[in-house]
């Protein structure tokens, strides 16, 4: 297990719109996505592995919003290893806190974000027209 930070928007952009992983992410409507402009800023982090990874951008100091774009062949016990590598990195990082959202009725994207030690923060943020529970872990 290995992901390794990576400026490649290119490869980002392959892993992102890939059959297995943009039906779920950005608004379906939007068609391909195209990342690279976020890529390039240094103050966002893509770690990228054999089976897809996250981007963590960055919404405040030291805070850090997490997105997954994990393929189907990497869910499990990857993903699972990958989510510890990310966290472990973040932290190394100066990262104080992570977040995301999840969507409604995304029971895998909550389980996902719990057993990597998130929990929801009670507040509800809309996106593409839905409500997504806020959950959130400080890194010590």
């Amino acid at each position: 297990m290995h992901l390794q930070r990576t400026h490649d928007a290119a490869l980002v952009n392959w892993v992102v719109n890939h059959a297995d992983v943009r039906p779920h992410v950005g608004a379906p409507e939007a068609g391909e996505l195209d990342l690279s402009a976020l890529v390039e800023r240094p103050e966002h982090w893509f770690l990228i592995g054999e089976h897809g990874g996250f981007a963590l951008l960055w919404t405040a100091p030291r805070t850090y919003e997490v997105h997954t774009f994990i393929l189907r062949s990497g869910r499990g016990e990857w993903g699972n290893a990958a989510r510890s590598e990310g966290i472990d990195f973040a932290r190394r990082h100066g990262a104080k806190a992570l977040w995301t959202r999840v969507p409604p009725q995304a029971r895998h994207v909550e389980r996902f974000a719990r057993q990597g030690g998130m929990q929801p923060t009670g507040e509800v943020i809309e996106t593409f027209g839905a409500p997504h529970r806020i959950f959130m872990m400080e890194l010590d």
